[in-house]
Formats: structure tokens, C-alpha cells, sequence
């Protein structure tokens, strides 16, 4: 007695298991190299020097109520930014912000605009008067007593510089010190060089 038997064949399932295997080997190849392409940015983000020759913050007012007066504004908030370098810098279209997320150039300084060497140039933080328009450093918005971080930024959008601002009290400042970290002082000095006694 003869029994046919059909030949079993395990091609199909073989051909899925590998195509699903396949798949497996090449998300996780994707993935591998997506981790290091990223670790390798973060890494040259951090090594890259910072460029030099650009503006920086110097002094800081999040709470004026007597310390100064603006001729239009009245006892308004302000950020002084100093020149370090030895040449003029032309700040056409570089952006000053509070919220680099959303507005990198929430205000955007006017054409024209030069720092000389050593020199200072004062932003004026207020908004939602008639009067907002009627000088060119104003920066239309706000700043908080109770602290945050301010940002300028290149017309490339390159950060020039950032600061962590702490809640101050009225008429204190958070100013740069000859050795170039900040402090909080009882002398503001709006365009002039910065003092702590």
C-alpha cells in the first residue's frame, strides 16, 4: 500500500520570518545612526568656539520704579548692551528676545544702527502704550521682576549672547563686573560704564 505524501514547504514562512528579520536589522541600523549623527552635531555644537567681535549684554533693569526716567516711557525697564571689542559693530538687524523659542527677533534693531568700541546702547522694554513707536530702541514688550532669560541674536541667527536674569528688587540692577560674570547692584547706570558702590 503505497501513501502519498505532499511535500511540506517551509519557503513562505521562511521568506516572511527573514523579510521581518530584515525590516528589524534596518530600523535598528536607522535608529544607531541617527543616535550618533545627533551625538555628533551636540558634540561639534559644543567643541565650535563661540564667535568673537559681537555685542554683549551688560546691565540689566526688570524693576525701575525711581532709579530713571525715560523723557516718553516714564520709570520703564531697560537693557544695556556694551561693545567689548576695539572696532565698531554694526548691530543692522541683530535681534534682542525673552522668548528665543517663538520670536528670536521679537525686537530687531534698526538699520544704521553702530556701537562704537566700548560704547553702550540702551533697549527700552515696554509695550501696549500709544507711545511705543516713538523711539526706535523700544523693544515693545515687557520684562519680568521675577526673573528670565534674555537672548541677542545675529541677523544669521547666531547667539551672541545669553543671560539668566534673577528676580530683582525695584530699583536694583543685574550688571556685568570687571571680571565679567553678573551681580546685582544698588547703582544702575544706564549707557555709562557699570558700578557696585
Amino acid at each position: 500500500m503505497e501513501e502519498n505524501f505532499e511535500p511540506i514547504s517551509f519557503d513562505g514562512e521562511f521568506q516572511k520570518e527573514h523579510i521581518g528579520f530584515t525590516r528589524k536589522r534596518a530600523l535598528i541600523l536607522v535608529a544607531v545612526l541617527i543616535a550618533v549623527v545627533a551625538a555628533l552635531t551636540a558634540a561639534a555644537v559644543f567643541l565650535l568656539p563661540k564667535p568673537t567681535g559681537l555685542p554683549k549684554f551688560s546691565e540689566v533693569m526688570t524693576s525701575n520704579h525711581d532709579a530713571y526716567r525715560h523723557p516718553v516711557y516714564g520709570s520703564v525697564d531697560w537693557v544695556e548692551i556694551v561693545n567689548p571689542t576695539d572696532e565698531d559693530i554694526d548691530l543692522s538687524g541683530y535681534g534682542f528676545t525673552n522668548d528665543i523659542k517663538h520670536h528670536a527677533f521679537r525686537y530687531t534693531f534698526p538699520d544704521g544702527t553702530t556701537l562704537g568700541p566700548g560704547a553702550y546702547i540702551v533697549l527700552y522694554c515696554t509695550g501696549g502704550t500709544d507711545e511705543s513707536d516713538a523711539d526706535p530702541f523700544c523693544t515693545g514688550f515687557n520684562l519680568s521682576a521675577s526673573g528670565e532669560t534674555l537672548f541677542l541674536v545675529t541677523p544669521a541667527k547666531v547667539e551672541a549672547d545669553e543671560l539668566v536674569v534673577p528676580a530683582t528688587e525695584a530699583d536694583t540692577a543685574y550688571a556685568r563686573t570687571e571680571s565679567g560674570d553678573f551681580a546685582v547692584t544698588d547703582f544702575p547706570t544706564p549707557w555709562e560704564a557699570n558700578r557696585f558702590e
